[in-house]
């Protein structure tokens, strides 16, 4: 470096020493006084080669920029030659290719055009699709006149080759020697060049084939014809068999198997029987019986089945028309198992992936669909016959003991929706489920003649004459005949069941709920075949009806009271209740209803007892003898009923409900007939009304060997039931010092009772100016005003606990009711009330 730049610097020399230039510069002590001028000069020479530095620096920068400026110009240069290299190669490509395909087209069309005046079809068919494609890469360049020619010679050529391939085809299979016409290489051939042809050409001569094949079946078999009946369908299934055969040996390996010749003539064949089997119905409509419909359907639907399988690659595609996929065939596709349900078949073993539906399902079957009224005649003479046989037979059958895990539905019941699922199974066979509406109300005619005739029919019959009543009830109408035909049935003939009886009215009401259940699949199942056919037809663009298919009326009839019966009779002594009863309500009904009559009748002998007894006895005692015989009732009828409805626990509760509240509303009337009544008798029936309810509580699990707490619904039920006669004792056994007090005490505690009721509270208490204080009951309750009553009610509470004391308004209850209460809770407590 020293040598390429001399410099006279000491500080460049390569044997600088620091040392010996400080003591250069400071030979002696004196000289440091210098040392402030030689740290400056230093200063100074040190920003000197600063701003050398930086100046190069700079520079070596500006010169790195110069440098990548001008590289890049050279780049560019560089790729603008490759560019244009490359634009210039793609258009002489571009230029070979087009020069090449016009070179390919011209010697194709003269190589056509001889091609097709040999009939040499196979060179034709591949050199056809070949010149076809050029054609499609010379798409751009038609505008030019030369390769526009060229283009019209293809176009005619094509033009020219359909005529003459047709011509072919018509003189092989029309003409003179069409007889002895035999499969040749050059009809086959000419299908290779119909595939690349228009697809109108290939469809003219398939059908054309198919006429031809089927034109000796037409004649032979037409609806006019002796042999076109249903009593022909076997000679047509064999006629075609043999045809098709001898197709599939000399014809079809003629056509190219995308073709699908054989599957479309078997639908050809299957078209034509469509026809002509509904002209020849047409014709011999009279003559017509389910038992000959029902062998032509198996004949031909087993037909469809096996060319649904032998051409299971054929789908509507291929077809220029195509149906729409019929809904499935199977109609009891069901997602769970039950074993009671006989709208079940289990698929799942063998489920697959749903596939495409075959055209051949149907295809002739479906001429059946216009002649289902004569299907349905016939089975709504068999279901006349079958129920007449079945109410028949549920005379003689016998109501037997059941063990705890065993159903006691009738058997016929079961019966009766197995024949239901075989008619529909086989109506959807026939039919489809557009066409489910007819076969709805056959069954919806049955069923109700099921309820009436073996189920209504069987219950046990207890007459009683019946006063005059309207005839056009509705439902509140229909509940008030009920409780007044219970009434007739108490206070006339005994309607106490035997053991055999019991078994009976339960058996029916739980076949009446396995009958209820059924009913709703079945609706269920009408429905989603409903469902299923309206899509298929809507995707056809078809109308269809919009009426829906519903079985809820006869659903109704095994569960719940008809909403409007019009009952039209003669009212004299000879109609019985059970007439009435028969066609105003539902089997389940009539049958809770015998129930419960049958152990409030035997409930009612105690209870009729309550007005005999001494009810001012000197001191409370034990429970009643009356309750010891509701109990006892109780205890030996309930467990049988329980036992025998033990599947249908919903109509048990029912029967719980209702018992309870007839028994607890005949407990509180007999209160009224209590007379004459002491303080003492008073807490002698608040003792009975606490073993009554007990009772009551009780009732539902009386005498099982499962520990079981009864239904929270019916506790509560009870509950509020039997408060109101705790209260109305409460209010008959206080003291008031006014009647004021008194009124008002029953108003707050009894808001919900008439005047009537309180006219019994007065008697009840044996007071004497009744008529002074009926009228303050009038002034302070009957007529006080919306907000008043709202506010009395409200200011205290509506139920009163037993040990409670009243502080509303002017009203104060006296020590001695809390002190009588206080004593009845000792009692009850002290266990004293026991329960037969």
């Amino acid at each position: 470096m020293f040598e390429i730049l001399p410099s006279n610097d000491p500080f460049d020399s390569p044997d600088f020493n620091s040392v010996d230039y400080i003591n250069e510069k400071f030979p002696a002590e004196q000289s440091l006084h210098h040392i402030d001028e030689v740290l400056e000069h230093m200063r100074v020479k040190i920003t000197s080669i600063d701003d050398e530095i930086s100046s190069v620096v700079r520079s070596l920068t500006n010169v790195e920029q110069e440098r990548a400026s001008e590289s890049e110009s050279r780049v560019k240069e560089i790729t603008r030659d490759i560019k244009q290299l490359d634009v210039a190669k793609k258009n002489l490509t571009s230029s070979i290719t087009t020069l090449s395909h016009l070179q390919m087209l011209v010697e194709g069309v003269d190589k056509l055009s001889t091609l097709k005046i040999k009939r040499e079809y196979g060179e034709i068919a591949t050199l056809l699709q070949g010149v076809g494609n050029v054609l499609d890469h010379l798409t751009k360049y038609r505008h030019i006149p030369q390769v526009a020619d060229l283009a019209g010679q293809v176009e005619q050529i094509r033009k020219d080759l359909e005529k003459q391939i047709l011509d072919d085809f018509y003189s092989a299979f029309h003409g003179p020697n069409s007889k002895r016409f035999a499969p040749s290489k050059e009809l086959a051939e000419a299908c290779l060049v119909v595939s690349v042809l228009d697809h109108r050409v290939k469809k003219t001569i398939i059908d054309d084939i198919i006429k031809t094949q089927l034109a000796e079946y037409e004649a032979l078999f037409a609806g006019g014809e002796v042999d076109g009946g249903l009593n022909r369908v076997e000679q047509r299934r064999k006629w075609f068999f043999k045809t098709a055969v001898e197709f599939e040996k000399t014809l079809a390996a003629m056509f190219p198997p995308s073709w699908q010749v054989p599957a479309k003539l078997a639908y050809g064949f299957c078209e034509m029987t469509n026809k002509q089997l509904t002209q020849a119905m047409q014709l011999r409509q009279q003559e017509l019986d389910v038992a000959s419909i029902l062998q032509a359907h198996k004949i031909l639907s087993e037909l469809e089945t096996l060319l649904a399988k032998k051409y299971s690659t054929f789908t509507y595609q291929y077809l220029s028309n195509p149906r729409t996929p019929s809904s499935s065939y199977n109609p009891f596709e069901e997602d769970e198992e039950d074993s009671k349900n006989p709208f079940y078949k289990d698929m799942k073993e063998h489920a697959q992936e749903p596939s495409f539906s075959s055209p051949f399902n149907g295809a002739i079957c479906k001429c059946f669909h216009p002649f289902l009224h004569i299907y349905l005649r016939n089975v709504d003479k068999r279901l006349n016959e079958q129920i007449d046989k079945f109410a028949i037979d549920m005379k003689s059958y016998k109501f037997e003991h059941i063990d705890a895990e065993a159903s006691n539905v009738v058997p016929f019941c079961g019966e009766l929706f197995t024949i239901y699922k075989n008619v529909l199974v086989e109506y959807l066979r026939l039919g489809s489920g557009e066409t489910l509406s007819g076969l709805a109300d056959v069954m919806r005619k049955h069923l109700k003649e099921f309820a009436i005739k073996v189920l209504r029919a069987s219950l046990p019959r207890l007459g009683a004459n019946i006063p005059n009543m309207p005839k056009d009830l509705n439902m509140k109408e229909l509940t008030a005949v009920l409780a007044q035909v219970q009434t007739l049935w108490r206070e006339g003939d005994n309607p106490k069941l035997s053991e055999d009886d019991v078994r009976k009215v339960c058996s029916v009401l739980v076949s009446s709920e396995y009958c209820e259940e059924m009913t709703a699949r079945l609706d269920a199942k009408f429905k989603e075949k409903l469902s299923s056919s309206k899509v298929n037809t809507s995707q056809s663009g078809l109308s269809t009806s919009s009426s829906p298919l519903s079985f809820a009326p006869e659903e109704d009839l095994f569960h719940s009271i008809l909403t409007q019966i019009k009952c039209i009779f003669n009212w004299d002594a000879k109609h019985k209740t059970w007439d009435i009863l028969m066609m105003a309500f539902p089997v389940n009904i009539l049958s809770i209803a015998l129930l419960v009559t049958h152990v409030e009748s035997q409930c009612d002998a105690a209870l009729s007892t309550m007005p005999k007894l001494n009810w001012t006895p000197d001191q409370t005692g034990d429970q009643s003898p009356y309750i010891t015989g509701v109990s006892q009732t109780i205890s030996t009828t309930i467990p049988l009923i329980r036992h025998n409805l033990h599947t249908s626990r919903k109509y048990f509760t029912r029967f719980c409900d209702k018992l309870a509240t007839t028994i607890i509303n005949k407990f509180v009337q007999q209160i009224y007939k209590c007379r004459p009544l002491n303080s003492v008798g008073c807490e002698q029936l608040l003792l009975d009304c606490h073993a009554l309810k007990a009772i009551m509580l009780n009732l539902p699990i009386v005498g099982s060997r499962v520990n079981r707490d009864p239904p929270q619904t019916y506790t509560r039920m009870v509950s509020r039931a039997m408060s109101r006669a705790e209260l109305l004792l409460q209010v008959v056994m206080g003291e008031y010092n006014t009647d004021l007090e008194l009124v008002e005490k029953f108003a707050r505690l009894l808001p919900d009772a008439s005047l009537s009721d309180f006219q019994k509270v007065l008697e009840l208490r044996g007071a004497k100016d009744k008529a002074s204080v009926l009228e303050l009951y009038r002034r302070k309750v009957i007529d006080v005003s919306p907000e008043k009553s709202q506010s009395l009610s409200t200011s205290s509470p509506r139920r009163v606990s037993s040990g409670s004391t009243f502080t509303s308004g002017t009203i104060t209850s006296p020590e001695r009711d809390s002190s009588k209460i206080a004593r009845l809770e000792r009692l009850l407590k002290s266990g004293r009330l026991m329960m037969s």
